[in-house]
């Protein structure tokens, strides 16, 4: 088998040779990308509990990993995320990230509260939060996605498989109608997100139908 790498290269060769008429016209075929894999439901859970309520964690790596496990955001749209993105509306907190605010569970909104209203620890005037909820170093600008993901992962908080998880398990609630506008995606990827959900569901629902139909892998009592 050729290595990935070396297939995106022939292929660049092929498409550029044909550009300029050295070769005929051929078809390039891409190797479909792999679905990502979550996390178990255990772990999923009990990290999304770490983050809510370990105060041994940086309060900007418990936040960012709370929103990360609930809510399945890119670590892109969560380091740009500003302070204006929390609300309060009739005493309800909420987070908006795409057009619809989300009401917020009292602890995640006290978190994220919290973190929104700490003072910048930089020491000067010039390198204020500048209304983002995750500041980075320099002056006026937020965290950078690639130091986002390198603090959660290491508290043990994976990026991809976290994100995956929460969508499939937003995806089995919500109709993609609901489901994108919410997270601000779009309807082509909530659709997908929704078929992926049923199709992780349908596989789960035929492993627990064959364990009962096969009995337990003991014998009982």
């Amino acid at each position: 088998m050729v290595p990935v790498q070396r297939q995106r290269d022939c292929g660049v060769v092929v498409i550029w040779a044909h550009r300029r008429h050295h070769a005929r016209d051929l078809l390039v075929p891409h190797r479909p990308k792999a679905d990502p894999v979550g996390l178990d439901e255990d772990s999923h859970w009990d990290l999304l509990h770490q983050c809510l309520t370990d105060t041994r964690l940086d309060l900007d790596v418990r936040a960012a990993g709370a929103i990360l496990l609930l809510f399945g955001q890119h670590l892109t749209r969560i380091a740009a995320l500003p302070t204006t993105a929390l609300t309060t509306d009739d005493g309800t907190p909420s987070l908006t990230l795409g057009r619809t605010p989300i009401p917020l569970p009292t602890t995640l909104a006290d978190l994220l509260t919290t973190l929104a209203d700490r003072p910048t620890s930089q020491g000067w005037a010039a390198n204020t939060s500048a209304g983002w909820l995750f500041p980075g170093h320099l002056p006026g600008a937020h965290i950078s996605a690639a130091a986002l993901s390198r603090r959660l992962a290491a508290c043990h908080i994976p990026n991809r498989p976290a994100r995956t998880t929460a969508l499939v398990a937003l995806a089995c609630d919500l109709p993609p109608a609901v489901l994108g506008p919410m997270l601000g995606l779009h309807p082509i990827t909530a659709v997908q997100w929704r078929r992926r959900a049923a199709t992780d569901w349908t596989a789960y629902l035929q492993a627990r139908q064959r364990a009962l139909t096969d009995g337990p892998p003991y014998p009982r009592p």
